[in-house]
């Protein structure tokens, strides 16, 4: 029983590993993603005659991600939450520019912060041998 309910708060901890690498693709994209919109916006109302320019998607989805210094499209393998960061030794596969350690990082509380819930509050920690009950904070 102690194996098991570790590996839950850990298969928790790793769900918000993933879910803070798409936080960073949020972090990252959302502005670029507003300020593109508000230059379209700016630019019909200045030229309400004409059609709008159709520029390239930028959202989410798409593009794939790209070193913002060469421009590599980087590869799924290249995109594993902390691992690839690590094995990468926190530069670009192909052009070696230092990635920004913000990524790893948001990965990593992410990933405790829902480990932590996991245990406070999904009932794990009152499984685990030793423990009366989630700590008070």
């Amino acid at each position: 029983m102690l194996g098991f309910a570790w590996f839950e708060v850990g298969l928790v901890g790793l769900l918000g590993m993933l879910i803070g690498s798409f936080l960073n693709v949020v972090i990252h994209r959302l502005p670029k993603m507003l300020e593109a919109q508000w230059t379209a916006e700016c630019w019909q109302l200045q030229h309400p005659d004409q059609e709008p320019h159709q520029a390239t998607p930028f959202n989410l989805v798409t593009p794939r991600s790209r070193c913002p210094h060469c421009g590599h499209m980087i590869r799924w393998y290249e995109n594993i939450p902390v691992i690839s960061y690590l094995v990468l030794g926190g530069k670009c596969s192909q052009c070696k520019t230092m990635i920004s350690a913000r990524y790893p990082m948001v990965e990593i509380l992410t990933g405790a912060l829902y480990a932590y819930c996991a245990y406070r509050w999904a009932g794990v920690g009152k499984r685990l041998p030793g423990v009366r009950s989630a700590p008070p904070w």
